[in-house]
């Protein structure tokens, strides 16, 4: 039978036994039997194991003997006279047994008085096992062996000193300490070197389970030390320790702590910062882009000279497009300063940054980071346009703020769009949006404009959509242009008259007061104006009695119409290619609404001396088809929208099909059948109609 056989029947009887017993278990005579057996077990191996670790520690100190003076022959000697005697005394029995318990409780005495054992007896409640062999021997071992390293550590040069005087009598105590429970404190009775730690990896934590004191940073503090008991006997790993000391912020005197303490402690204001930027970026709507501005900021707004203003609902918002910040300056920086260092901003948080001052705080300013390009708009409908138009509205297109929707002029309020791109840049289809969101303003009283005018070199653009042949006055011809100008300027005239006849100053007031007689808005579209004036270059026209060029007359009534005829009811829409101010004239200044797209850099550096626009238009070449750039303070949008310093704002515009246009839109007008009579030397009704249109050459006369 081998080994192992015999583990599988011990195994197996044990298993037998104990199946056999259990059927006594409520037998109250065998249960007091196993309880005295228990005990008594118990107390032989406390004796066994109490005697085991004295003869172990006595073995581990080397102490040495006399060859007579040595314990075994010593009771070698002793126990064959007792045996000698015991045959003649039986009484010795008695004295032998007597002898033997008083050897054993001294024994005992001196077991309960050794450090080791009683500092596990204090901490026994928090030990994880607690079997006889542990609590007696294996665990009091464990911490002599601990104890008598440190003696011999301590004492090198001090060989006097034993090690049952090591430690001060009655100094053995237990303290508690946050995160890692109950300690043993004890104090030494050596002279010692103040002993400081290096760090986490030192002797004494690793091996000895000695801990520091917390301020000075020394293992042995007035002689005392401190001792995670526990941990040694449980065989803690020291990274365990450590993340307890880490948690609990205790021991920040080993560097590696302390700087895992302050790791910590930023990881955790970073995620509080974290949890409080993410609901501020909630509670206002903001993009989470926001966190990279904040970050940079952080780091770098020394370098720049400027940082973010402290959030609130006033000084930050924005879209997942864009957001628009306000920024304070540092120390002595200057707004010129800070917009010198954009380009850096721009190129470390890759995106587009506009600044713009403040002037009633000239130590702020505001800075707009535009992160994505414009959506454009879906297809506009000639449906979707009419229902805006009923609230007064016109949806020109996206911004970066998202639509961008502008509250249109009524009454007398002055209307003049100058409308410039190069070709194929979008300017027809949108400028035909616009145009009809005008023509189907209504009041109760009837339709806003009631005659429209189209100057045009390219009619076909006009004759396609139908604009035509729904009875607007269309004319191409330069001459025949200047004719129908002088048209609109009597008829403009004649309202002046009626107004004052009638002792109101304007449109609004006329129709407010005589709704009766209602007059509706005269729509002027001049479209292709400079190349309509170079075309008129070398044709001349007879006013006052002398031969001007025709360019220069229709420059003259352009401008008397754009700058008198508004509160008569006269808007104005002027589209080019050539919007640069050479080209267009004093006309320029008089246009309240500019809608400007691509064009060469000149061009626009003629309209903007700092060559912001040309730079950031000059990036978008490119993608340029229904971009445009509006600057309309008469046209006040809805909601916040993001501004050049030039005043411009970026907008994308929708497509809408000719085909649409010439079959959806259901306006009628008497305009080009009225100026054919009026051609015609019909009368003129003195009350309501102008002036009978007379000879060219008698017009300013």
């Amino acid at each position: 039978m081998n080994k192992q056989d015999l583990l599988e029947f011990s195994y197996y009887l044990k298993h037998r036994i104990r199946a056999w017993l259990s059927q006594y278990d409520d037998n109250r005579t065998y249960i007091f039997v196993k309880n005295i057996a228990n005990r008594t077990w118990i107390f032989l191996c406390q004796i066994y194991y109490e005697n085991l670790y004295l003869a172990m520690k006595n073995s581990l100190l080397k102490q040495s003997y006399s060859t007579f003076g040595h314990p075994q022959i010593k009771w070698i000697i002793l126990s064959a006279i007792y045996m000698i005697l015991m045959l003649h005394f039986h009484v010795l029995i008695f004295v032998g047994l007597i002898f033997l318990v008083i050897q054993l409780l001294l024994r005992h005495q001196r077991y309960m008085r050794d450090v080791s054992c009683v500092a596990i007896q204090l901490i026994a409640g928090q030990l994880s096992d607690k079997s006889i062999k542990d609590l007696y021997y294996t665990y009091p071992f464990q911490e002599f062996r601990v104890l008598f390293n440190l003696c011999q550590l301590l004492t090198v040069n001090q060989k006097h000193i034993e090690f049952d005087d090591f430690i001060a009598d009655g100094s053995l105590q237990v303290i508690g300490e946050k995160g890692l429970g109950r300690l043993i404190t004890f104090k030494i009775n050596v002279i010692y070197y103040a002993q400081h730690l290096d760090d986490i990896n030192d002797y004494a934590l690793t091996k000895l389970r000695l801990l520091p004191d917390e301020d000075s940073g020394e293992y042995i503090k007035n002689g005392w030390l401190k001792q995670d008991l526990i941990a040694l006997i449980n065989d803690t790993l020291t990274d365990e320790i450590v993340q307890k000391m880490i948690a609990n912020e205790i021991y920040t005197c080993y560097p590696s702590v302390k700087t895992q303490i302050e790791q910590m402690k930023m990881q955790e204001a970073q995620a509080q910062q974290n949890i409080q930027q993410q609901l501020y970026i909630q509670e206002h709507h903001l993009p989470d882009k926001i966190r990279s501005v904040w970050r940079f900021f952080d780091l770098k707004s020394g370098e720049v000279g400027f940082s973010y203003w402290d959030n609130n609902s006033n000084s930050v918002t924005g879209n997942n497009n864009y957001l628009r910040i306000r920024m304070r300056l540092i120390d002595k920086n200057t707004y010129s300063d800070a917009k010198e260092k954009t380009n850096l901003v721009s190129k470390e948080l890759r995106c587009n940054v506009l600044t713009a001052p403040i002037v009633r705080d000239p130590g702020s300013f505001w800075m707009t980071f535009i992160f994505s390009e414009i959506t454009s708009p879906k297809t506009a409908s000639v449906k979707t346009i009419k229902e805006d138009a009923g609230k007064g509205n016109l949806a020109i297109g996206n911004s970066v703020t998202g639509r961008y929707i502008v509250k249109l002029p009524r009454g007398d309020d002055l209307l003049a769009i100058l409308c410039g791109a190069q070709s194929r840049n979008g300017k027809s289809t949108m400028i035909t949006q616009v145009i009809l969101s005008l023509l189907y303003l209504k009041t109760k009283n009837g339709f806003d404009y009631s005659d429209v005018f189209i100057a045009t070199v390219k009619d076909e653009d006009y004759i396609t959509n139908g604009f035509k042949s729904s009875g607007m006055l269309v004319e191409s011809e330069p001459m025949r242009i200047y004719k129908m100008l002088q048209y609109l300027d009597i008829k403009a005239t004649k309202r002046k008259k009626l107004f004052i006849k009638n002792g109101v100053k304007n449109i609004k007031e006329f129709n407010h007061k005589f709704p009766e007689r209602y007059l509706g808005k005269q729509l002027l579209i001049f479209d292709e104006y400079a190349n309509t004036l170079a075309s008129a270059e070398s044709e001349r026209v007879e006013i006052a009695g002398r031969k001007v060029k025709l360019r220069e007359a229709i420059e003259q009534l352009m401008l008397k119409i754009s700058q008198e005829h508004a509160s008569r009811g006269v808007s104005l829409i002027v589209i080019t290619q050539q919007f640069a101010k050479n080209q267009v004239g004093r006309l320029f200044d008089a246009m309240n609404v500019q809608l400007l797209g691509y064009a060469r850099a000149n061009v626009w550096n003629s309209i903007d001396n700092s060559q912001e626009m040309s730079r950031y238009i000059e990036s978008k070449r490119d993608d340029r088809r229904g971009l445009f750039f509006i600057n309309a303070p008469d046209l006040p949008a809805q909601g916040e929208q993001v501004v050049f310093n030039a005043g411009y704002t970026e907008i994308r515009t929708a497509n809408i099909e000719t085909d649409e246009v010439r079959r959806d839109f259901d306006r009628h007008f008497e305009t080009s059948r009225e100026y054919q009579r009026i051609s015609g030397e019909a009368p003129i009704n003195d009350e309501v109609e102008p002036l009978n249109l007379i000879k060219a050459s008698n017009i300013l006369k």
